[in-house]
């Protein structure tokens, strides 16, 4: 905003300056094809300041579309849209191996293991098997010891994800089979879910999990 603000006073100044020369020039004679001397002078500019500090001109086509020029420029440089982030179909690979790291996790049988991928704070967290809306790290470690001994793995169905932040976080959700229990009698529970996941110190983390 100073850089533009910077500029239209630059402009104002040179279009009044030239305005004034132009003014002020003497007249120049020339002659008609006929031979009579025709006088010629410049066309009277006129400068106006218009609400909001926007320059109008007139008469005076090259300074005019100088003008134009640079409050287009000004305009958009205020009104520039943010970097675009990875597009869904980009982030999507990202997204899967995020759920490997947590699937794997649970595999390690290390409650704490698996507690380590969520975040310490802001966490909203609405898990598969309990009535809680946990909200904290030590919940959520709390929550998966007893959820690690049915020996669980998940394998995602059907996925999507949507980004936001320039890509510093995204929303992962859709359908996954969970098995359960031991390896002679393994049981197949189908669940919704959904994961935010954010970049937080350079690495992901879970803000947002319910299944």
């Amino acid at each position: 905003d100073i850089l533009v603000t910077m500029l239209r006073q630059i402009l104002l100044v040179a279009i009044v300056a030239t305005a004034s020369a132009f003014s002020t020039a003497p007249a120049t004679m020339l002659r008609s094809s006929a031979g009579r001397p025709v006088s010629m002078r410049p066309a009277h500019t006129s400068v106006k300041m218009m609400e909001g500090g926007d320059l109008f001109v007139a008469a005076l086509p090259g300074l005019a579309a100088l003008g134009v020029s640079l409050q287009n420029q000004g305009g958009a440089a205020t009104a520039a849209a943010p970097m675009a982030g990875p597009s869904p179909e980009e982030m999507l690979p990202v997204a899967r191996e995020n759920f490997n790291k947590w699937n794997g996790a649970l595999q390690t049988k290390d409650p704490k293991a698996v507690a380590n991928l969520y975040s310490t704070s802001g966490l909203s967290f609405l898990p598969t098997v309990s009535p809680q809306h946990i909200k904290g790290i030590d919940s959520t470690e709390q929550y998966f010891i007893d959820f690690v001994k049915k020996n669980p793995f998940g394998t995602i169905t059907d996925d999507s994800v949507t980004v936001f932040d320039g890509g510093n976080s995204y929303l992962h959700s859709g359908m996954y089979t969970f098995e359960l229990g031991e390896e002679d009698a393994r049981t197949p529970v189908q669940a919704r879910f959904s994961y935010v996941w954010q970049r937080i110190g350079g690495r992901w983390k879970i803000t947002h999990h319910h299944s």
